[in-house]
């Protein structure tokens, strides 16, 4: 019988299972960390496809010199004026001013509930509509919209003031829950 040198055999059944009982608690341990990464991601992609619909609008209102809005929704066709924004959200062009569409307004364009990837997208109280005026102003007060992981923990806010100026920024650590208000 011919003796194989140690260098060339494979594993034993207890290194392999040690390797794998490594792997499996390093992933353990990464897993939870994983997943901020991707919420945090998953939010910074829904957040800017949404700044970019705010662009759209604003550059809509100044071009048609018309106040375009954008509202929840949940059939397409009117506006909602509570629950989430990530239930639906709808642009369109308004021509008599009321903030709330007619059906001989056009919409411009609209997103469903799976654009928004799960998230939860909720925005500051007394503010029903975003709308922008045909000077590219914003109607109304500053708002903040506040994009929510599954667990309710705020990972990105996109801020609209007065003037019609958008601007993104990274949720801190603050504990505040998105579910609680």
């Amino acid at each position: 019988m011919k003796m194989i040198p140690a260098r060339l055999r494979g594993l034993g059944l207890v290194e392999l299972l040690l390797g794998l009982g490594l792997v499996a608690l390093l992933l353990a341990l990464a897993l939870p960390a994983f997943r901020g990464v991707v919420d945090q991601t998953r939010a910074e992609t829904v957040a800017n496809r949404l700044r970019g619909e705010m662009a759209l609008a604003r550059s809509e209102a100044v071009t048609q010199r018309q106040s375009v809005i954008l509202c929840r929704t949940r059939d397409f066709e009117r506006c909602i004026f509570d629950g989430p924004w990530s239930a639906g959200l709808m642009t369109f062009v308004d021509h008599n001013g009321n903030r709330n569409r007619e059906p001989s307004e056009p919409v411009l364009r609209v997103h469903p509930p799976g654009d928004f990837q799960g998230l939860l997208v909720v925005g500051s109280q007394g503010r029903p509509v975003l709308g922008f005026r045909p000077d590219g102003r914003a109607a109304g007060s500053n708002t903040t919209l506040r994009f929510c992981s599954r667990d309710g923990q705020p990972r990105r806010y996109l801020v609209i003031n007065n003037g019609g100026r958008v601007r993104g920024e990274i949720a801190p650590p603050t504990g505040r829950n998105c579910l609680l208000g």
